[in-house]
């Protein structure tokens, strides 16, 4: 907190803010939710993971490379397609001696972050065959012989999953749907009477996926599932895999989303000495969870189970715990005690040369590694026939723009405050200086003009930068580019900017916090801006002026998106600066953005406003939308310029009003 003002000084404890807002603003846990709501939250969910509208799966075309047996069980390993030349790898265990038509209650087991997968937990697979169980335990998209990338933004390698629509966890939910509609597809199944478990990203994916799919009838979770409202402040997020969280595009409590598991049964399990969670995190979600279920009947089906040990399974009790779970709700009655990690102390399980699935050569070709992409469709944007078909292309786009990636650009809680606070005379009187210190949802902003003394000026720039930018400066610097043409500037310096702005090393973890809560720091600029305009349309200088927008690097970005989102302002032009020409390997990610419209989309979309671009990203082909946009609808051509100077002689002198 700043001294003495109670504001966030930082937008990571701003996140933390608001993560637990998110909470409060949840429907009542004891009020039972409408079977519509819950169609609309399961839908919610899916697109969170980037999995609505649901990709196609096609055939698996599974086929065996080989089998093993042991004391107990028979087994066979298995490769099948996610999608088309995707493949992923999986063992399939059933109880010795039955044949194909004996139906036994069956487990999907989801790997997480064990190496090398379904060979390193053998010994639960194992464990479920004995006790009369069909089980079948699959790897992650990189796990073992899998050539997908699994720790992508986690690492930093991936911004733009963000900008996809893409998580880790949603592409290991389609990997899990799949290892589903194999199990299904295994002789002996009982299709009824299914459940599923998995410990770290293990259990993070079977809480996602029981969640997804209603064909599972239970779910025991292992240290997988964690709460932002805990997570954030206590800087655990910087230490998960993405593959432990969704795209909470919606600003959905995880209870929430937990409670659509109901009636089917939920039972979490956690260790009290394991760093990546707290007590108290996993306690108070276990709380909340099973509010959710006592209002739909079924509080008894929620349930927590906690060990002393750190971050794994750590005691007998755990394994047993989940045994007992799965007799009660999957296969309905008992099937005794099987010591689990006792499979693995006597030596029962087999080397990785005997497990391996592919022996180091998948399936030729295997596009695994492209799975973000194959699960990402892209945004298009039809281009005008004729000029007149422009209007409703335009508002099509930025009706879904705002729909389906700024829902949440009116959620504040604190309304927007801007306060005058400094009125001065410069340069022998010829330039006056303004400032205002404001606040949006209780996070510190400022803005500060710089015009002629005597208002003369016949139009406005209204600038804003990149993060590190503070406003005085960015308006300086573009006064001095400006002064001779008499032009006003109104520096804008939002949330987590200039004096509140972080290191650039810290850019991928907060823009990973900004997912958990719906808001990464590109987004919050573009609700700034959103949010401050009623207040800078009022300002003396700008009341029936013409107004120019003007941004810089990410500051570019984020004046596209407010210019578009704003059709009825009319501005007199749109100037962007060093605006990128892709959200690949920059830190400037909206979330979801590239599943309705690219940058070029979106700078074409602004049209009929005249636009230029001084020195854009990549080259001419890049931005040819944004071209072809302009010309078609009749504006004229987009500007290409080396300076702003340069833009906006070349705009000439524009006379719409904004007011």
């Amino acid at each position: 907190m700043k001294e003495g003002t109670g504001i966030p000084g930082n937008v990571h404890n701003y996140y933390a803010r608001l993560a637990a807002r998110i909470i409060r603003a949840g429907p009542d846990p004891l009020t039972a939710i409408p079977e519509g709501e819950r169609a609309r939250l399961r839908r919610q969910f899916l697109k969170s993971l980037g999995l609505d509208p649901m990709p196609e799966r096609g055939e698996l075309g599974a086929f065996v490379t080989g089998t093993f047996r042991g004391a107990g069980y028979t087994a066979k390993k298995l490769a099948y397609q996610l999608v088309p030349h995707c493949w992923g790898s999986a063992h399939f265990y059933r109880p010795e001696g039955l044949t194909d038509d004996v139906l036994t209650p069956a487990v999907l087991y989801a790997c997480g972050h064990a190496n090398p997968g379904v060979i390193a937990l053998q010994e639960h697979a194992i464990a479920w065959a004995r006790r009369g169980y069909s089980c079948l335990i699959f790897d992650t998209i990189e796990q073992h012989d899998n050539p997908g990338e699994h720790h992508g933004l986690n690492l930093g390698r991936t911004p733009e999953w963000i900008a996809l629509g893409y998580s880790a966890a949603g592409g290991e939910v389609f990997n899990g749907l799949r290892a589903l509609d194999l199990l299904l597809e295994q002789p002996g199944v009982d299709a009824g009477r299914v459940g599923v478990t998995g410990i770290s990203g293990g259990g993070s994916q079977s809480f996602f996926l029981a969640i997804a799919d209603p064909r599972l009838a239970a779910v025991a979770t292992v240290a997988g599932v964690s709460d932002p409202a805990h997570a954030i402040p206590n800087r655990q997020v910087l230490q998960h895999c993405d593959c432990i969280y969704s795209r909470n595009i919606f600003a959905r409590d995880v209870a929430l989303y937990a409670s659509l598991i109901a009636p089917r049964a939920l039972l979490y399990c956690f260790a009290r000495h394991d760093t990546l969670f707290s007590p108290a995190e996993f306690r108070d979600l276990h709380r909340r969870t099973r509010e959710y279920f006592a209002s739909q009947g079924c509080g008894d089906r929620c349930a927590l189970h906690e060990y002393d040990g750190q971050h794994g399974y750590n005691e007998r009790g755990t394994t047993d715990a989940i045994h007992r779970w799965f007799d009660r709700y999957v296969a309905g009655r008992e099937h005794g005690e099987m010591d689990t990690l006792a499979i693995k102390e006597h030596g029962e399980t087999l080397g990785e040369a005997a497990l391996s699935v592919f022996h180091g050569r998948t399936p030729e070709p295997n596009l695994l590694h492209l799975l973000p992409e194959l699960l990402s469709p892209r945004g298009q944007i039809d281009l005008p026939r004729e000029p007149g078909d422009w209007e409703e292309i335009r508002k099509s786009a930025v009706e879904k723009l705002r729909h389906e990636v700024f829902p949440l650009l009116d959620s504040v809680e604190a309304p927007q405050r801007l306060e005058a606070y400094g009125d001065w005379r410069m340069h022998q009187g010829r330039l006056r200086r303004r400032a205002w210190r404001g606040s949006l949802d209780g996070m510190e902003q400022c803005l500060v003009e710089l015009s002629p003394a005597d208002d003369g000026h016949g139009r406005v720039l209204v600038a804003t930068g990149a993060r590190e930018r503070e406003a005085l400066p960015l308006a300086g610097e573009v006064w001095t580019q400006l002064q001779e043409s008499g032009t006003a500037v109104i520096g804008v310096e939002p949330r987590a900017c200039g004096m509140n702005a972080f290191p650039g090393s810290h850019h991928n973890h907060l823009n990973r916090e900004g997912c958990l809560v719906g808001m990464t720091p590109t987004m919050l600029m573009v609700q700034d801006l959103h949010h401050l305009w009623p207040l800078i349309g009022k300002m003396p200088a700008v009341h029936g002026r013409p107004i120019i927008l003007y941004g810089r690097g990410e500051g570019a970005v984020a004046m596209v998106f407010h210019a578009l989102l704003h059709p009825d302002l009319q501005f007199a032009a749109v100037i962007l600066e060093d605006l990128p020409d892709s959200f690949v390997g920059t830190a400037f990610q909206i979330m979801g953005v590239l599943r309705v419209m690219n940058l070029s989309h979106a700078v074409g979309l602004l049209a009929p406003t005249p636009v230029a671009l001084v020195n854009p990203g990549g080259n001419f082909f890049h931005w040819s939308f944004a071209h072809r946009a302009h010309q078609r609808s009749g504006t004229g051509p987009l500007v290409v310029a080396d300076s702003l100077a340069a833009a906006l002689r070349a705009l000439g002198t524009p006379n719409q009003n904004t007011t």
